[in-house]
């Protein structure tokens, strides 16, 4: 026995040391590798972009920044990075485990758990909106859009910890004085449909279509849904939530829903370039593919239609309501959209400019419940609104000054010259100074209805507008 123990223990050490070669081969291998490939600027799968080679320096040394730069970029350009990303997904769902990073690994689906709103918010968000509201003395409507864990809790995984969403809601609802666009049981009694992506926080064309329609009906406006063709333009979509997960085999496919009566339109975009289409076809062929409704995300967009209305519609949104627009655009003349989150401009100018009618405000649930965005640039304009009206208050407050008696009358001559002076108009009152130039704002707001007659020859310039942008691209819209 003694002997058979001494003859083993030599191939057990050789096996070791060949095992120890191969991984510590493997190791230096991947190593030169990693320093041999490019980095990467982004990454397609996640959809993000990824970390650089952080600057040394004695402050990054000190304080440890460099360790914590560095430790993320290894991480981020680590060689075959992806492929570890989705079988990690793999692993996990294998394991049982039920949730990655507040995102549900549901029924052939993923589920984001609804956020929980900060302390005091979304109060002062409410507050602000009731306030612009009453200020300015439109129409409003607030159209908050639930998430799909609320809306198809069938699809979640059993016994599933997610955040309460309907109470919340109902607060909101409970303390706006605007009009109020509760989409909650509409889009719950058509559950079973594809009304949200499976791989997106988004909701489709179709759950967008059930949106449009209750906020229309708000505004006392019967949208018929048959009046829009449904044309499947992508079946390989992976959204925000594939991209956090690293999730495989799951894809989406996108719709657009053009109006069948061929609504003609421009659309004026935040850099002042314009199309005849708010379809960006682009965006089909990169990671985004959801970006085919507007686009990306942008301070203000401006659409004018030549539908019959003589509405004015300005819109505060996030992304969610991008896909909304195309229900829209038969039952406005003008729609002003404005995203909060990077908007830098001035309010009041947009409604002055805009000749605006209605207000409506779309948001989805986890942005109105935790961005500040759109409460900060309405209290700012409500803000800059009372101020005006405060100063305008003390001017006319002010007494007229008294005119002192003159020590000697005027001579009948000069009493008719001052008359035949008074008479003559002064070229500031009726004729407009030759140089004077409009106001600086937004170059979405470069052609708007103030700008041109509101009559039919309105029409037929954005009509020929149109035309023309369509046949620079050499296609109709789709």
């Amino acid at each position: 026995m003694k002997s058979m123990k001494s003859d083993r223990t030599p191939h057990i050490t050789r096996f070791q040391k060949y095992l120890y070669t191969l991984l510590m081969t493997v190791l230096c291998l991947f190593m030169v590798l990693n320093l041999i490939v490019p980095d990467q600027l982004r990454s397609e799968v996640e959809n993000r972009p990824l970390a650089s080679f952080p600057a040394i320096t004695l402050e990054s040394l000190s304080s440890g920044k460099f360790a914590r730069q560095f430790n993320d970029y290894v991480s981020d350009q680590f060689l075959g990075r992806n492929s570890l990303f989705h079988i990690d997904y793999l692993f996990r769902k294998l394991c049982g485990q039920r949730e990655i990073d507040d995102v549900f690994l549901g029924k052939n689906a993923l589920l984001q758990n609804p956020a929980q709103p900060k302390d005091g918010f979304p109060n002062s968000q409410v507050e602000a909106i009731n306030a612009f509201a009453s200020q300015t003395g439109l129409p409003a409507t607030v159209l908050v859009a639930p998430s799909a864990a609320s809306i198809q809790p069938g699809k979640l995984p059993m016994d599933a910890p997610v955040n309460e969403e309907n109470s919340a809601l109902d607060a909101v609802y409970n303390s706006l004085t605007t009009n109020k666009a509760d989409v909650r049981q509409s889009l719950a009694s058509h559950q079973n449909e594809y009304i949200y992506y499976r791989t997106d926080h988004h909701w489709t064309s179709l759950g967008a279509k059930y949106g449009a329609q209750a906020l229309l009906e708000s505004f006392g406006v019967t949208m018929n849904p048959d009046d829009f063709d449904s044309l499947k333009v992508s079946d390989t979509f992976e959204g925000t939530l594939a991209n956090k997960t690293g999730a495989v085999g799951l894809q989406d496919d996108i719709s657009i829903c053009p109006d069948k009566y061929q609504t003609e339109y421009v659309v004026t975009w935040n850099d002042g370039s314009k199309t005849a289409s708010i379809y960006n076809q682009d965006a089909l062929k990169h990671k985004d593919q959801y970006q085919v409704f507007l686009g990306a995300n942008q301070g203000l967009i401006h659409i004018e239609t030549l539908s019959n209305s003589n509405e004015n519609l300005l819109l505060f949104k996030d992304s969610y309501a991008n896909s909304m627009i195309q229900f829209l655009l038969p039952y406005y003349r003008n729609i002003y959209i404005v995203d909060p989150r990077y908007f830098y401009e001035d309010i009041g100018y947009v409604m002055a400019a805009g000749n605006i009618t209605q207000l409506a405000f779309v948001f989805s649930y986890n942005n109105f419940m935790t961005d500040p965005s759109l409460r900060d640039v309405l209290e700012t304009q409500i803000a800059k609104d009372q101020a005006k009206a405060q100063s305008g208050a003390e001017i006319s407050a002010e007494p007229p000054a008294q005119e002192q008696p003159s020590e000697q009358p005027a001579s009948s001559q000069e009493q008719t010259d001052e008359k035949s002076d008074a008479s003559e108009p002064s070229q500031s009152e009726d004729q407009p100074a030759q140089d004077e130039q409009p106001s600086e704002g937004n170059s979405s707001l470069e052609d708007t209805p103030e700008s041109q007659p509101a009559s039919d020859p309105s029409k037929n310039s954005a009509k020929s507008e149109a035309a023309n942008l369509q046949s620079q691209t050499g296609s109709k819209r789709s």
